[in-house]
């Protein structure tokens, strides 16, 4: 006697699911990173001089290790600056002019949630 399970339908269920999370992730990701640039702009603690520093600044998002369309890896957002003093700013003068990371621990919980919120919005 032999039993025969069939788990084509389940495992397809699976790929489903596993391409909407991504797929939700991304979204809620880009959504977070414009929110992080758009605050970290408005609140950069130092004075424009050529405008530089704040126009660089660029909320980012994405998967690491992704090939072509397909997310794979790590799922990261944050802020860069992408001036060469950006570091000085961010690390130099005892932190006054420090806007990166105070934007990251700023959004840190409101971005879990809204990733928990997308997620739950799924099932």
């Amino acid at each position: 006697m032999k039993l025969r399970i069939d788990i084509g339908d389940a495992l397809a269920g699976l790929s489903d699911y596993g391409n909407a999370a991504a797929a939700c992730i991304a979204r809620e990701g880009a959504s977070a990173a414009a929110r992080l640039e758009d605050f970290a702009k408005v609140n950069r603690p130092w004075t424009d001089r050529t405008g530089n520093a704040r126009r660089t600044l660029e909320g980012v998002a994405g998967f690491s290790g992704a090939r072509g369309k397909k997310p794979g890896g790590v799922f990261s957002v944050g802020i860069e600056g992408h001036m060469p003093y950006s570091v000085f700013l961010e690390l130099g003068f005892d932190g006054r002019y420090a806007i990166l990371a105070p934007t990251v621990r700023h959004f840190a919980p409101d971005v879990l949630l809204q990733f928990a919120g997308g997620l739950a919005g799924l099932r």
